[in-house]
């Protein structure tokens, strides 16, 4: 298991990190401002915190991001990571696989030199490593990125839920299997369409659907846009454009493609 805050930078104590990014000025326990309900934390779009109907991510869930492969999951969780750092809160990426890429993390709006990034050695370790830091109080929001499809333990996995709720963290988990029954809130994403600039596909139209929420009523849905590199600086600038397929408008210019 290897921990670091830049990919690029030595491997240093996990103690040794936390107190680093305390110290840089970031702040625990955050409330994003008030809620409906519970407490919650951004997920970095307005539609899905809205269909969540707490207002984001409720704090002490485990949230499972269900989609098929490069359907989105990853973005969203990167967003909502960039979103938690925004608002003042300390942000973990746990990454068993290697397959986070600190460019595309870094477009999304993740601040790096903010973000914990641990590597465990296997999916069993990055549960075990998530409910250390649950249980610590170490991190107002984590992806657990189990996406490759190993099996994690129902038992490990409900641990870990039971330390988010006394913690009042979040846990994004990239996964499938047992993890449909523990997480406490589920959001399935399914791509609508492409996203294009001219020639060029820049991005995807996915539907977000709550399947299940545990703190509030499941069923609503939003329309998200994500997009693979400039994300959210090109958001503001072409999200008007991307509303219909029949729209014209001067090149360069958004416009749907069907998926």
């Amino acid at each position: 298991m290897t921990l670091q805050t830049d990919l690029a930078r030595p491997v240093r104590p996990l103690p040794e990190l936390l107190e680093a990014l305390r110290d840089r000025g970031l702040r625990r326990g955050v409330d994003p401002g008030p809620m409906p309900s519970r407490p919650s934390l951004p997920t970095g779009h307005a539609a899905l915190d809205e269909a969540l109907r707490s207002g984001g991510w409720p704090r002490g869930a485990l949230a499972l991001l269900d989609a098929p492969t490069g359907s989105g999951a990853t973005s969203l969780a990167l967003g909502s990571l960039a979103a938690c750092q925004a608002a003042g809160g300390v942000a973990a990426y746990l990454d068993p696989t290697g397959s986070l890429d600190p460019a595309t993390a870094a477009r999304l709006g993740v601040n790096l030199d903010w973000l914990l990034v641990i590597r465990p050695a296997d999916p069993a370790e990055a549960v075990e490593m998530a409910a250390w830091l649950a249980r610590d109080h170490s991190v107002d929001a984590l992806v657990l990125d189990l996406a490759d499809g190993a099996p994690v333990g129902t038992r490990a996995l409900d641990r870990l839920a039971g330390l988010l709720l006394r913690s009042g963290g979040v846990a994004l988990l990239l996964a499938g299997g047992a993890a449909r029954d523990a997480a406490g809130v589920r959001v399935a994403l399914r791509r609508r369409a492409w996203l294009a600039v001219g020639g060029d596909l820049v991005g995807q139209r996915v539907q977000a659907v709550v399947e299940r929420h545990r703190w509030a009523l499941a069923g609503g849905h939003a329309e998200l846009d994500l997009f693979f590199t400039e994300g959210r600086r090109m958001d503001a600038l072409l999200r008007a454009a991307a509303t219909s397929v029949e729209t014209v408008v001067e090149r360069p210019a958004l416009h749907v493609v069907s998926a």
